[in-house]
């Protein structure tokens, strides 16, 4: 069964701090021991969401709104999709996510997987291709919730899309997220494990899908937003958000371990570097 970890946000994180060593450290170990168990398909963490946006269709109008966004708590900052036995197994797994700089991480748990059917997709983009990466991440609504059907036609369309723009080395992976109603929220803090079953009230502020894709500049990431053909609506709203990039990391790291070097008035502090194959999140 495929999850998707959310990692939620923290003012830490939103302000773009530099995490720690520490908190590196602890980062790379845990996506070193999910690569290690063979369940890891993918693990990401974005930008802080001043350098992202929100995007509303409806109407054959389109309204871009800028970022910073307010809701920190609600905000995504990063992810890992994961494929477990059970629903168990991947809130244990949400559970180990380590804390940030900002205090315990605050993880929600969804289970992957369009309730129509729809087709994966095969990334043909290889790892010298040029662009940022982007997160186009759909929001839900009352219908998606709900897991109203949805005509075969619609599914069949966004397939062929789906395709096409994986061939072009556009779209570089997307998946729909059940109802929430299959998922839980995971906070281990003070060695005290919460855990919130689903379903959640605030329906607006949740995913209910997402596609990764490449593109020259943000602004073509909102034309291809604006193109995508949703399996719902309109009206449509999505957030758009930076993926960083394997250089944004090191020089994050580079800082981090230059103020702490400055405050504690040590020497070289270890460097620490994720798993060969196993990217490191926030």
């Amino acid at each position: 069964m495929r999850y998707m970890l959310l990692r939620r946000s923290d003012p830490a994180l939103e302000a773009g701090q530099p995490p720690s060593a520490a908190a590196r450290a602890a980062l790379a170990a845990y996506t070193r021991q999910m690569a290690e168990a063979g369940i890891l398909h993918g693990c990401e963490h974005f930008l802080p969401s001043a350098s992202g946006v929100r995007l509303s269709l409806a109407d054959g109008r389109a309204a871009v709104l800028d970022g910073p966004f307010p809701r920190t708590q609600e905000l995504i900052a990063g992810f890992a999709v994961i494929d477990v036995a059970s629903r168990e197994a991947a809130l244990d797994w949400a559970a180990r996510w380590p804390p940030g700089d900002g205090g315990p991480a605050e993880v929600e748990v969804r289970l992957s997987g369009c309730p129509g059917g729809c087709v994966d997709v095969h990334a043909a983009a290889g790892p010298d291709a040029e662009g940022q990466r982007f997160a186009i991440l759909l929001r839900s609504n009352r219908a998606l919730e709900d897991e109203a059907a949805v005509a075969r036609e619609r599914l069949d369309a966004l397939d062929a899309h789906n395709a096409a723009e994986a061939r072009a080395g556009v779209l570089l992976g997307a998946d729909g997220l059940r109802a929430s109603a299959f998922g839980a929220r995971v906070r281990l803090a003070s060695g005290k494990l919460t855990v919130v079953d689903g379903p959640f009230t605030e329906i607006k502020e949740m995913i209910a899908g997402y596609w990764l894709i490449r593109a020259p500049s943000l602004a073509h990431a909102i034309a291809w937003a604006k193109r995508n053909p949703y399996p719902d609506g309109p009206p449509v709203e999505v957030e758009i958000r930076q993926l960083a990039e394997a250089a944004e990391s090191a020089e994050s790291a580079e800082a981090a371990e230059t103020a702490e070097t400055d405050a504690l008035g040590s020497a070289q502090p270890m460097r620490t570097q994720p798993a060969s194959g196993a990217p490191d999140a926030r």
